[in-house]
């Protein structure tokens, strides 16, 4: 196992694991990755946002960044 940094683009079927320092450590497989140039646009970035499309427990979620201050 090895740290990645978001925005990595990583294919379908690689196992990440969420830490939290408040929440239970969360498991999900990549589904899809892709760059979203809508929520860049959405968010006046120059470019897309890294969304990874995943898989926990049989529930679909979407692990979107988000801007830094």
């Amino acid at each position: 196992m090895r740290p990645v940094a978001f925005g990595e683009a990583l294919t379908a079927g690689t196992r990440l694991t969420l830490f939290s320092d408040d929440k239970p450590d969360r498991f999900f497989t990549v589904i899809k990755f892709w760059m979203d140039a809508t929520s860049g646009v959405a968010l006046e970035l120059k470019t897309g946002v890294p969304t990874y499309q995943v898989e926990d427990e049989g529930r679909q979620n979407s692990l979107t960044a988000s801007p830094s201050d």
